[in-house]
């Protein structure tokens, strides 16, 4: 399923000298584009009307009617279909008197919507706010709408003080059995899921398909406790830890492009010796021991441990309600916490960024290693897991294997921690 992208314009006159001015917000036609389930003319109606409502409802905001943003548009004979440019995004904020616009995607499928959404200064071009929401679809009806719109403005106005949706707050509490924890030092906000020790099947087990030949030598595998990241390490995160940004890191890795910007974005363009660095200083702050899982803490945490969800991807055997891969991510990286979790309350461990592993990597596991296993003892390529945004649904199962040189920086590769108590 390829992303559909929606435009909704949020057009802000900011006032400083009187409480009384009203921020301005002006919606356009939701966009729909290639993908999955059509998006039709009432769904838009439907989507934009409710947006609208919730930005009402807010305190010192304000709308710009429906007819206006049309007429304008239709003046200015900006598109009605894919992406508006940059130039007329710019030039249609001006003319609303805008300070800033809002950029937002929407995925449709027959069970279940999307919303995502970021403001972008006019003056500056810097991004800001990101937000993000998700619903099911029931009946072919968008459920709950309202609400969803509700929770998305108040974010992209600074309003909602979490950044993550109610239903994904409701999710963290359910996994979060007082066992969990949350690191707050720096301001970290880095949620820790407890997962339980036990035993299981690593590697091609039946509910997996296309295997390649690494996975086949199936083993029994048994771990102690640890606990692992609800979600994959932030650009904020990594910006209170480490000082750098992604801007810095994509410089690093010399290459020319970015897959989503914002302090709720996975982090990526990270080699493994940097996130082990990461891990090393984090560790240092904390008083903690902090470091990336191994290969099998990585496989134990994604098939949902004891709780194990005996599907072919983490949570789901339909990769779409927990993944961004190729077919539905837009060619981007995505808010961290925004697909369903596993059966453990992780998210993101099938797509969305490749994640780091501590092992070294070798074409078979070490059979003789069954208790806690670190993998070989020397290599030349360090594991990565889970798949990512650019790649296929098959390379996001639970079982599948990859390697990359620890030196290396790309746009898909990423990290979540591990804590051993």
């Amino acid at each position: 399923m390829k992303s559909i992208l929606m435009l909704l314009f949020l057009c802000l006159t900011m006032s400083t000298t009187t409480l009384a001015q009203k921020k301005t917000i002006a919606l356009l036609e939701p966009r729909g584009g290639e993908g999955s389930t059509a998006i039709t003319g009432m769904d838009k109606a439907i989507v934009r009307g409710e947006l609208r409502k919730g930005i009402q409802k807010l305190d010192g905001f304000t709308t710009v009617t429906r007819t206006d943003i049309d007429q304008m548009m239709k003046e200015q004979n900006f598109q009605r279909t894919g992406m508006v440019s940059d130039e007329q995004i710019k030039k249609l904020g001006e003319m609303a008197g805008a300070d800033y616009i809002c950029v937002s995607t929407i995925n449709k499928s027959q069970t279940q919507f999307y919303l995502e959404a970021y403001l972008i200064e006019l003056e500056t071009g810097e991004i800001s706010n990101p937000a993000t929401q998700y619903g099911e679809m029931v009946n072919g009806k968008f459920s709950d709408l309202l609400t969803i719109c509700e929770n998305l403005a108040q974010e992209l106005c600074g309003i909602t003080p979490s950044r993550h949706s109610n239903n994904r707050q409701n999710n963290s509490r359910r996994s979060a059995t007082g066992q969990a924890y949350t690191e707050t030092e720096l301001g970290l906000d880095l949620k820790m899921v407890y997962v339980e020790g036990g035993s299981f099947l690593m590697g091609c087990t039946s509910e997996q398909s296309d295997c390649s030949s690494n996975e086949k030598n199936v083993r029994r595998v048994t771990l102690d406790g640890y606990y692992i990241g609800m979600f994959e390490i932030t650009q904020k995160q990594w910006e209170l830890v480490m000082g750098t940004s992604i801007y810095q890191q994509q410089t690093k890795a010399g290459l020319s492009q970015l897959y989503g910007v914002g302090p709720d974005y996975p982090m990526y363009y990270v080699s493994w010796e940097e996130a082990m660095t990461f891990c090393q200083e984090l560790s240092r702050l904390t008083g903690k021991t902090y470091t990336l899982p191994t290969e099998a803490q990585w496989e134990y945490a994604a098939r949902g441990g004891n709780r194990n969800d005996g599907t072919k991807y983490s949570g789901s055997h339909s990769a779409d309600l927990v993944a961004w891969y190729d077919s539905n991510s837009g060619n981007s990286t995505h808010i961290v916490g925004a697909k369903r979790a596993n059966g453990l309350g992780i998210y993101d461990m099938s797509g969305n960024v490749w994640e780091w592993c501590k092992d070294w990597y070798a074409d078979s596991y070490q059979s003789y290693q069954t208790n806690n296993p670190e993998g070989p003892s020397s290599g030349s390529y360090r594991v990565t897991r889970g798949g990512g945004w650019l790649l296929s649904a098959s390379v996001c199962r639970v079982a599948f294997r990859y390697n990359n040189t620890p030196t290396n920086r790309n746009g898909l590769l990423g990290f979540r921690v591990v804590l051993i108590p």
